[in-house]
């Protein structure tokens, strides 16, 4: 894992192990979520329940309690201090220790903002004044909540951490979430990463990633956390 990682800029996906700490964030965002489901037996699986579409398109009001009340609650503090989580860094790192920038969250069907295109997430915050942000380089561990697949997922650039650190433009409603367009990326470098719930990778803060640009019409949510370290 730790060469892929210093080699590659990206782990192989490997499933993390927790006690409790998963099941109790995914009641949380059904609990969250429920009133806007398509009506389902009340009785099936949490799993079928979190990957259950949406009556309709969600609005910019539901997203954006969603992203407060799981951002903000326990049941996620708890998740990325688990013992899970600093195994998981245990693969690459010696003395793993938390950066406090880690992020729910939620792509949901044809909202345009939920689409990151090219960045690296070392270019996200090298313009912060906070000084606990700057010149840290923590990984990222991305963990799946409800499974991704070809169509909703993350692609990295292989050997892209080897690089330099771009210019990162400013996009509404997201941040420092983009390079300068005219920076090519070598197609047949571009890994797709799919992931079944409890799955994640982990990348370099330098590696070019972007959420897969499809818009198309699909009412099934995706639900990731971005977890540094």
């Amino acid at each position: 894992m730790r060469n892929n990682f210093l080699s590659k800029g990206f782990t192989s996906t490997f499933k993390v192990n927790f006690s409790d700490e998963l099941i109790n964030l995914q009641n949380l965002i059904y609990k969250t979520t429920k009133n806007y489901l398509v009506d389902h037996d009340p009785n099936i699986s949490l799993e079928q329940k979190i990957n259950l579409n949406f009556k309709n398109i969600p609005n910019d009001k539901f997203f954006s309690n969603l992203m407060h009340q799981i951002n903000n609650s326990d049941e996620l503090h708890k998740l990325l201090s688990s013992a899970g989580i600093k195994e998981s860094f245990k693969l690459i790192f010696d003395n793993p220790e938390p950066f406090e920038i880690s992020t729910f969250r939620a792509r949901i069907p044809n909202q345009e903002r939920t689409i990151y295109k090219w960045h690296q997430d070392e270019g996200t915050w090298h313009l912060s004044q906070n000084q606990n942000h700057i010149n840290k380089f923590p990984a990222t561990l991305w963990l799946s909540i409800n499974g991704a697949d070809k169509n909703d997922s993350i692609q990295l650039v292989k050997f892209s951490h080897k690089g330099k650190l771009y210019n990162h433009s400013f996009v509404k409603g997201q941040g420092y979430f983009n390079i300068n367009s005219k920076n090519k990326i070598d197609e047949n470098l571009i890994t797709n990463i799919e992931v079944k719930s409890s799955e994640a990778v982990i990348f370099h803060p330098l590696t070019l990633h972007r959420s897969v640009p499809s818009l198309k019409i699909n009412f099934r949510p995706r639900y990731t956390i971005d977890i540094r370290y």
